[in-house]
């Protein structure tokens, strides 16, 4: 990995129509925070956006219901998802939004730029007219069978079961949405696409280039794959809607940007927002830039932002790496983003405090594979890792070096092999980490924490009290120096994922601000400081909440 001077961190828009669910959060907001907070652990400049996606048919739809107007909505939605992310300790550098008078003039720039530049055209469509609810109906308001996987919930513009763009015509057996009646005609309707067939040539290019800067494989393997099975054709960028942002151009003043279009843009529009250096951002190429996401949102992150950046010709930087995960997948517990309903992350903080949901999350978070959560899954890594490895090891060297204090001496004497260890330990999870490997870097954390406990059983430094000689006492000084710097290095290796633990563990040596290279650094604990548990095991009033969910 290149190390710049600062890093942009980015992940994937949470759309500002429900509350996310915890395969949300999974797939890009809190695996963004967790790597912006290790370049903070590692002393690395870094900024990290992010912001509600507010335009769409699904707010519009929704603010006809309600009798309201969409930005109330969104705005609404916006304001509660915030709370939620600061909740869920999310340290977000700007949380903006894409309903913004910056952002749209963002996206004006890049509309115009590629217009001038030839990447814009007008083209006919078929657009899907409900003759049950004599309507026109949005893209994501057309359900059906995909053509590619067959999958018979595939939406108007992309299948989820393998994340295939789609055009509503291509669907088959289509039926609406709203009426759930297949009374569904196509209409000649015009509109303006971005012609990414004219580009297709240097998006290539473009990924076969980047994705060596410790791209996810499947950021890599989709999107070629997908240009070399079908090639890019052009792509709508407007729909005759009312909420969004209107289209300048004449001919189309009844129209209104699609949403994909601005919201990929609204990175650097949300950046505007939050300050007036927004272009250093992204067009500085000492900047390094990495995208989180979910691999849902894979082919818009990796071939349509791509392509605007390049078509616009307009200076912008494009993204350095790309972090797609798969999915996490929910059995016996609903994952839904309908407001309180199943376990999205308002009900999950009901149920368990952050740490906890940190942990969990990241231990099982889907880089390589779809991952599998379960109740079953949840208790095992909270009362078997997260209580016994980590917590028990953490509350028993505390305890045992308070109570013999005046045994341990002022010399940093340690273990040599487990000094090793240990050294070589936070080096994989250094190396974890600078290779986008954070499943990886939780699991070093673990290790760090089995090696504390074996430490523990094979020299029983209770044992050695007892023994009361001066060749025991030395030895058990040894020995909890080593533990003693073992758990505050686990403090500090915790510091990305679970950071009110990592602060109360550091709090004990009188430690404020985690630092990686520090881990070398002894520090005797506060003897004063009252000893309290770490982490508990799931209560049976945690299951109870949990079973309710399923």
């Amino acid at each position: 990995m290149i190390v710049m001077e600062k890093v942009l961190i980015t992940s994937a828009l949470p759309y500002s129509y429900s509350l996310p669910h915890l395969g949300n959060i999974v797939g890009s907001v809190l695996p963004a925070d967790v790597y912006n907070r290790y370049m903070k652990l590692s002393g690395i400049e870094s900024v990290f956006i992010c912001g509600s996606d507010q335009h769409g048919a699904k707010i519009e739809l929704e603010a006809l219901k309600q009798k309201k107007s969409p930005e109330d909505i969104a705005n609404y939605i916006h304001e509660k998802m915030k709370k939620l992310f600061t909740d869920f300790g999310i340290e977000f550098t700007y949380y903006g939004k894409t309903h913004t008078e910056q952002n749209k003039e963002v996206v004006y720039e890049f509309f115009n730029a590629l217009k001038k530049n030839g990447y814009i055209v007008e083209k006919e469509d078929m657009q899907a007219y409900c003759n049950f609810d004599n309507v026109f109906l949005f893209d994501r308001f057309i359900e059906g069978t995909c053509p590619y996987c067959g999958n018979l919930h595939a939406r108007g513009d992309q299948c989820d079961d393998c994340n295939k763009l789609l055009d509503p015509i291509q669907i088959i057996k289509p039926h609406c949405n709203i009426c759930g009646k297949e009374s569904i005609e196509f209409k000649k309707v015009k509109n303006l696409a971005l012609a990414l067939n004219k580009l297709e040539p240097k998006i290539k290019n473009f990924i076969e280039q980047k994705s060596k800067n410790d791209w996810s494989k499947n950021a890599i393997n989709k999107p070629l794959s997908f240009i070399e099975t079908d090639g890019l054709k052009q792509r709508d960028i407007t729909r005759n809607l009312k909420w969004g942002f209107p289209v300048p151009l004449s001919g189309y003043e009844n129209y209104v940007f699609y949403v994909w279009f601005d919201a990929v843009i609204s990175y650097i529009g949300i950046t505007k927002e939050w300050t007036d250096k927004w272009k250093h951002y992204w067009t500085d190429e000492h900047i390094r830039r990495v995208q989180f996401m979910g691999k849902d949102n894979i082919e818009f992150h990796t071939i349509v932002f791509p392509a605007i950046i390049i078509g616009s010709d307009l200076g912008y930087k494009l993204v350095d790496t790309i972090r797609a995960s798969e999915f996490l997948n929910s059995r016996g517990v609903k994952f839904s983003k309908s407001r309180g309903v199943g376990l999205n992350i308002e009900t999950a903080l009901d149920i368990l405090s952050r740490d906890y949901w940190r942990f969990v999350l990241m231990y099982l978070y889907p880089d390589g594979s779809d991952t599998e959560f379960s109740i079953e899954v949840l208790t095992e890594v909270v009362d078997s890792i997260m209580n016994d490895k980590i917590g028990n090891l953490v509350n028993r060297v505390l305890t045992i070096a308070k109570r013999n204090a005046q045994l341990i001496g002022d010399k940093s004497e340690f273990d040599m092999p487990t000094y090793k260890h240990m050294i070589s330990i936070c080096s994989n999870y250094k190396y974890h980490f600078e290779h986008m490997d954070m499943r990886g870097a939780i699991k070093d954390v673990v290790e760090l924490a089995e090696l504390g406990n074996a430490l523990m059983s094979s020299t029983e430094p209770w044992a050695l009290i007892k023994k009361g000689d001066s060749t025991s006492t030395k030895n058990f000084s040894t020995v909890m120096n080593t533990l003693t710097l073992i758990i505050k290095n686990i403090g500090i290796l915790l510091y990305p994922f679970t950071p009110d633990t990592s602060k109360r563990i550091l709090d004990y040596f009188d430690i404020e601000d985690a630092r990686i290279a520090d881990i070398e650094l002894y520090k005797r604990i506060n003897f004063n400081k009252e000893i309290k548990l770490i982490f508990s095991k799931i209560s049976e009033d945690a299951i109870a909440k949990l079973n309710a969910l399923k």
